[in-house]
């Protein structure tokens, strides 16, 4: 499967690659950097199109070849060059600099080195990589930069040590020093996604740093991939206890930062403790086990993804419109200069909280099934954590759309064509994918039967859309 699916993903990293020099010269970054970015989308297409054609089940060895496409890492590969097109083509002006431009490209392929990384050491070449574009300035200064370098670079730190301690020793050896290297791939995961206690960091991102860049980094979702990418082994019945505590520490970041939201009325950071809680549900179904939540862990993966994208660039879109959404003293009333993109939000944002007839209903409730199967109080909290994240989702819509527009907003253009289409694809994923569900289920089921039957558990079927 390698042979056939390393073109694709060589022609696809190679694209974003020469998409970052040509940005760097070019006279009109954007050109060079959009068609680099689609060619890298057909590539990661096509790749995926080979997985599902020869239903490749590939469980990943550590040290054994270097890239490699399977069922877990295939439709993500596709699904993040995607997100890579719809960030460079709404980029505002003043976003879309050489460097800039060229810093989100680099993101782009470091992930997908990670993505298609067929052992541990690619991975975490790809895990570094992505830091690169933060730690050497291409976003220019903004305030913390430091301090959120020192997580990204702890965590990368983390996931050497860990691999270093892995090499030459078989992953499910019960000795001390394997079980310490799975203990510092946890950490290596928990500083990368900001699960609690070291959320801070991420939110403080979000605020200050480049949005766009920081959304891109955050839906790379690196530790989720580790994550699966540990569960497709034999781990030590230890290691899988670590798992467990792991689940319930993804399961308190989801409950406590849409608690913490409430205390929010700057969009920046509301956005970022919704994203948080939402993308902890990730880890929370891979926790679980089985097949029923892996499965809708992997779904709630790409509507995250997409749900969020679409709310990130739409507040980065008004901020260029106007000054005052960076710290709002009332409602603002949007709605009225700019009725489409209050619709484009209000449908990612009820779609990433899982809106029946959206995709996210049909992640949220695989996902509590998953829960409740194995941890009955789990699957308690879990709509506890989304009841609160509606909450929030509509304060923040309120915030932006509704009321009276203020008397010295005059006009502001709604969204432009080439913020439109982008923002479209996402809506009809959401929407499409809530309403006819079955094929995007049959894409991650595949995955999450081969992680399910390396932990050893056994499901008497897999999930189908039939049940939603």
């Amino acid at each position: 499967m390698q042979f056939l699916s390393l073109p694709y993903i060589s022609i696809g990293i190679g694209s974003l690659i020469i998409g970052a020099c040509i940005s760097l010269r070019a006279k009109s970054p954007r050109m060079g950097a959009v068609v680099s970015s689609i060619i890298a989308f057909l590539s990661f297409l096509l790749a995926a199109r080979e997985v599902a054609l020869i239903n490749h089940g590939r469980l990943f060895d550590p040290f054994l070849t270097w890239f490699d496409a399977d069922g877990l890492d295939a439709v993500p590969m596709a699904f993040f060059a995607a997100l890579t097109v719809m960030f460079v083509t709404v980029a505002p002006k003043r976003d879309a600099g050489g460097r800039s431009l060229a810093g989100m490209l680099i993101i782009a392929a470091a992930t997908q080195i990670s993505y298609a990384g067929a052992n541990l050491a690619v991975l975490a070449t790809g895990w570094w990589l992505t830091c690169a574009p933060f730690i050497l300035g291409m976003f220019g200064k903004y305030p913390g930069r430091r301090f959120e370098n020192t997580f990204l670079i702890a965590s990368s730190i983390a996931l050497t040590a860990g691999i270093l301690l892995l090499h030459h020793i078989e992953i499910d050896e019960l000795s001390h020093t394997s079980m310490l290297a799975f203990g510092l791939l946890i950490i290596a995961v928990v500083l990368r996604k900001g699960v609690f206690p070291f959320h801070g960091w991420m939110v403080h991102a979000f605020e200050y740093g480049p949005l766009l860049p920081t959304a891109l980094l955050f839906n790379g979702h690196l530790g989720a991939l580790l994550i699966a990418r540990s569960e497709t082994t034999a781990l030590p019945v230890t290691a899988k206890h670590a798992l467990d505590i792991l689940g319930m520490v993804a399961l308190a970041t989801t409950v406590i930062t849409s608690v913490r939201a409430f205390a929010e009325k700057k969009p920046r950071r509301l956005l970022a403790y919704l994203c948080l809680s939402q993308a902890s549900f990730i880890l929370v179904g891979f926790a679980t086990a089985n097949v029923q939540g892996i499965t809708g862990g992997l779904i709630h993966w790409l509507v995250v993804s997409t749900a969020s994208a679409g709310l990130i660039c739409i507040v980065r879109m008004l901020e260029v419109r106007l000054s005052v959404i960076d710290d709002p003293s009332g409602h603002l009333g949007l709605a009225t200069k700019a009725p489409r993109l209050a619709t484009f939000f209000l449908v990612c944002g009820l779609a990433l909280i899982g809106l029946p007839g959206t995709l996210g209903y049909c992640a949220e409730d695989l996902l509590f099934h998953g829960a409740l199967e194995n941890h009955p109080w789990v699957g308690l909290c879990l709509p506890i954590a989304t009841a609160f994240n509606a909450i929030n989702i509509m304060r923040l819509f309120s915030i932006l759309f509704l009321g009276v527009l203020p008397k010295h907003v005059i006009d502001i253009p709604d969204a432009l064509p080439r913020e439109r289409w982008p923002l479209v694809a996402c809506v009809l994923f959401l929407v499409i994918g809530g309403l006819l569900p079955g094929r995007i289920v049959s894409w991650r089921s595949d995955a999450a039967d081969q992680i399910s039957g390396a932990l050893d558990y056994q499901e008497p079927h897999t999930p189908s859309a039939s049940g939603h």
